[in-house]
């Protein structure tokens, strides 16, 4: 395990251990935590707290966010989590590999007749996650934190936010007390800075949804396509996936991300539907 790992682990075991059980016995009142981030890691750790009967405040900026992501959930998560099938675009059943020589791969072969990939949209699938922790007691807060601070390790965490409740541009200065933070922030982690987390690295993603002639969207019908190979991504790889009136034409890289454009016109390009001559699209970066 790397340093700063070690670090982040052992901050947050003293918080644990220094909140939960005080003096060797329980609290008088309910844990107190604050999920900063709402996507699907910080949307089903506020459920589960709230579950559990802690007092949760889940933190998100961005509420409508579309997350430049495939947004393909295999069936097992579908089970586990308790997905409703309202959520899911299309159900595939078939998915293709394709090399950077041309050469495809049909990898949905072994699947049986009830099993599929699910396909969603990720703006509903985090909303969904984030209304059902609500409805289990968790407090959406739409805001954006700022810092956060504890005297001398001991005693309350203070959260300072900028809240947007009213829906404004503007946000209006707030504050919490809390007795965990839980950080689900993503890549540029402000948690992790905040705990001194050190150095990381993460991935870019680019993706673009395009509106195809019926035609072209009956080719897609159940399948899915990935491409592998340096034109797209020297490191991972570009996705042609199905959505309900659309496709999602995404790629993404860890060591090149300067590049990123110039893999998605690639990746564009690639697929059998000529995604590349077919107009609307958006980025979703």
């Amino acid at each position: 395990m790397q340093v700063a790992q070690q670090r982040a682990f052992a901050s947050r075991a003293r918080t644990v251990r220094c909140y939960a059980i005080k003096d060797g016995a329980a609290l008088d009142r309910p844990l107190r935590v604050a999920v900063i981030g709402g996507g699907p890691s910080g949307a089903c750790a506020a459920e589960t707290l709230a579950q559990g009967g802690v007092e949760v405040a889940l933190i998100e900026r961005k509420m409508d966010n579309c997350k430049p992501c495939g947004g393909a959930i295999p069936l097992c998560m579908v089970e586990e989590f308790d997905l409703p099938q309202s959520i899911i675009d299309r159900k595939v059943t078939k998915m293709k590999m394709i090399s950077p020589s041309n050469r495809e791969v049909d990898v949905g072969k072994t699947l049986s007749e009830t099993e599929y990939i699910g396909m969603c949209r990720r703006e509903v699938f985090d909303d969904y996650l984030r209304n059902r922790a609500a409805e289990k007691g968790a407090k959406l807060v739409n805001g954006l934190m700022m810092r956060m601070e504890q005297k001398e390790n001991e005693g309350p965490i203070t959260i300072h936010y900028n809240s947007y409740e009213e829906g404004g541009k503007v946000g209006t200065p707030a504050s919490m007390e809390v007795d965990l933070v839980i950080g689900a922030d993503g890549a540029n982690s402000r948690v992790a800075k905040e705990i001194d987390a050190g150095d990381y690295d993460y991935a870019i993603a680019f993706q673009e949804r395009i509106r195809i002639p019926d035609d072209k969207m009956k080719y897609y019908e159940n399948l899915a396509e990935m491409y592998v190979g340096d034109d797209v991504s020297p490191d991972f790889y570009g996705w042609v996936f199905p959505k309900y009136d659309h496709v999602a034409v995404g790629t993404g890289t860890v060591v090149n991300k300067t590049a990123i454009k110039q893999y998605q016109q690639a990746t564009r390009c690639g697929g059998d539907a000529c995604l590349c001559f077919w107009g609307g699209w958006c980025v979703f970066m």
